[in-house]
C-alpha cells in the first residue's frame, strides 16, 4: 500500500504544459527536441522506451519512498487479536504495521570521447568536402563532427542499459531488468517476474513456468498470463484507496517487447479471441475471420499494434536493444506508467548546465553544455592538439516496482531470424540490422 505521506508523486514535478500522456509529445523527452543544439539536429526525433520517463532536471542526491506494507491486529502467540470487546471497561487490542522504503542514491554517469585532433591544419580536404546536418547546413568544425559519433554511441549506451543496467556495477543506471524484479525491503514491493522457460505463445515445449521463482499452479497460453497479470494490477491498486479512486485509460499501461515478439503475441491474441479451440494454428489463423480481426489490431500509439484485456487498450511499443536473447527468445515487459494523474516512473539526470558554470566560474571556459542541459561537453587540448569528450549523468526511478511485470524467455517463431539495432550485436552482412550471431564484416575505424 503506498503511503501518501512519503510516497506519493508530486505533481510539481508535472509541467502544467505536458500533455496527461507519455505516449504522445511531451515536454519532458530525454532530449529536447525543441533545442536548436548541435546534437538534436543530429539525432532528432524520438527516443522510443528513453521518451517514456518524463525526464526533468535535478540537484538532490538521495531519492527515497517510504511504504506502508500491511496493517493487522496486534498479535498473541501468532494469531491476530480480537476487535470486539466483552468487557466495557476492558482496554482494546492494539495494532501492528510493516514498512518497507525503497531508496536510489547517486546517478550513473556515461562518457565518451572523439580522437586526438590537430588544430593547425587546413580546415577542409577539398572544396566540395562539407557533410550535413539533417536540415541540410553544412558541418564546419572537427569539433561538431566528433561530437555527433560521441552523442550517437552515448545513446546506444544508455539504450542498452536502459534495459540491462545495474547501478551495483559503478557507473551504470539500473534498466528495466534491475527495477522490475524481485529482492525489494518487502516482498509487497516485489514485481511479478515470470520465467517462461522458452515455452511458445501457447505455454508448450519449454520448461515449467515459474513467477519470483516459484512455479505456477497451471500452464497457461501468454495472453492467459497477460490477462491475469492485468487484473492483478487492478486488485493490487484496489487495496489502497487512494489508487483505486484514480482513472485508469489505455495510457496507463504499455507491452515493451522486441518487435519480432510483439508480432507474435498480436497473431496469439487473434487466435485467442477468434480461432477454434481458442489454440494458435495456421489454418485457423488463415481464416477470413482471422485475418480481419488480425488487421484490426495493427497501428496503435507505437505503431506495433494493441490487444485488448478486460476491455483496456494495452498499446505494444516494440524495443529491440538487448530484449532478445538469442535468435530465438525474447523478454516482455508488462509496465504501469501511471495511476490517474499519478506517474509511476521518473527519469532525472543532473544539470550539466550547472556544472558548466561552476567551471567557467573557475576560469574553465572549455566546457559547453548541450540538448537542454543533459549532455556536459568538454573541448580539451595540449598544445596543438584537442580532444572532444561529452559526459551525463543520469537515472530512473520507480515508485511502484509492485505495478510491473516482467516475463522472460518467451520462444519467438518468426519466419525470419531476428535483428538488432545495435552495432555490437555483430556485423551489418544482413540488410536492414544486425543479424544476433557474431560480429564481422565491417572494417573498424576509431574516430
Amino acid at each position: 500500500m503506498l503511503n501518501r505521506n512519503t510516497g506519493a508523486i508530486s505533481q510539481a514535478s508535472i509541467s502544467s504544459t505536458a500533455p496527461d500522456s507519455p505516449f504522445v509529445a511531451d515536454s519532458t523527452p530525454f532530449f529536447d527536441r525543441c533545442e536548436d543544439s548541435l546534437m538534436s539536429l543530429h539525432l532528432g526525433g524520438r527516443m522510443g522506451l528513453l521518451d517514456l520517463f518524463n525526464w526533468s532536471v535535478t540537484d538532490t542526491w538521495k531519492r527515497t519512498w517510504k511504504f506502508i506494507t500491511y496493517a493487522r491486529p496486534e498479535q498473541s502467540e501468532g494469531s491476530d487479536t480480537a476487535g470486539y470487546l466483552a468487557d466495557p471497561c476492558a482496554d482494546p487490542n492494539s495494532f501492528e504495521f510493516g514498512t518497507a522504503s525503497i531508496t536510489y542514491e547517486d546517478f550513473a554517469r556515461y562518457g565518451r570521447m572523439g580522437p586526438t585532433r590537430d588544430i593547425f591544419k587546413a580546415e577542409k580536404y577539398c572544396d566540395t568536402d562539407p557533410r550535413y546536418r539533417l536540415d541540410g547546413s553544412p558541418i564546419t568544425s572537427e569539433v561538431e563532427w566528433d561530437l555527433r559519433f560521441i552523442m550517437d554511441v552515448l545513446r546506444m549506451d544508455l539504450f542498452k542499459d536502459l534495459i540491462t543496467g545495474d547501478m551495483s556495477t559503478s557507473g551504470q543506471m539500473d534498466g528495466l531488468q534491475s527495477i522490475i524484479n524481485t529482492g525489494y525491503d518487502s516482498s509487497m514491493l516485489d514485481s511479478m517476474v515470470f520465467d517462461w522457460g522458452g515455452n511458445d505463445t501457447n505455454g508448450s515445449g519449454g520448461s515449467a513456468i515459474t513467477m519470483n521463482s516459484v512455479a505456477l499452479n497451471s500452464t497457461p497460453d501468454l495472453i492467459d498470463l497477460l490477462l491475469a497479470i492485468y487484473r492483478r494490477f487492478l486488485q493490487r491498486m484496489s487495496w489502497s484507496p487512494q489508487l483505486a479512486s484514480q482513472p485508469m485509460n489505455e495510457r496507463s499501461f504499455v507491452l515493451v517487447a522486441p518487435t519480432t515478439l510483439c508480432r507474435e503475441i498480436l497473431n496469439k491474441f487473434t487466435c485467442w479471441s477468434v480461432c477454434a479451440g481458442g489454440q494458435y494454428s495456421e489454418v485457423n489463423l488463415n481464416t477470413y475471420e482471422a485475418r480481419v480481426f488480425r488487421k484490426g489490431l495493427n497501428g496503435g500509439i507505437f505503431n506495433a499494434g494493441k490487444i485488448e484485456l478486460d476491455g483496456m487498450t494495452i498499446h505494444l511499443m516494440p524495443y529491440d536493444w538487448e530484449t532478445m536473447h538469442d535468435n530465438t527468445q525474447g523478454d516482455i515487459y508488462f509496465m504501469t506508467l501511471n495511476v490517474g494523474a499519478s506517474r509511476l516512473w521518473e527519469g532525472e539526470h543532473l544539470s550539466a548546465q550547472a556544472a558548466m558554470a561552476k567551471m567557467s566560474a573557475q576560469g574553465h571556459s572549455e566546457f559547453f553544455s548541450t540538448d537542454g542541459g543533459r549532455i556536459l561537453g568538454l573541448t580539451d587540448n595540449t598544445n596543438l592538439c584537442v580532444e572532444t569528450k561529452a559526459w551525463i549523468r543520469p537515472r530512473l526511478l520507480c515508485r511502484a516496482p509492485w505495478l510491473q511485470a516482467r516475463i522472460m524467455n518467451v520462444e519467438v517463431d518468426s519466419v525470419l531470424d531476428p535483428i538488432s539495432p545495435n552495432p555490437a550485436d555483430v556485423g551489418n552482412t544482413s540488410f536492414g540490422g544486425y543479424p544476433l550471431t557474431s560480429f564481422g564484416g565491417d572494417t573498424a575505424t576509431t574516430g
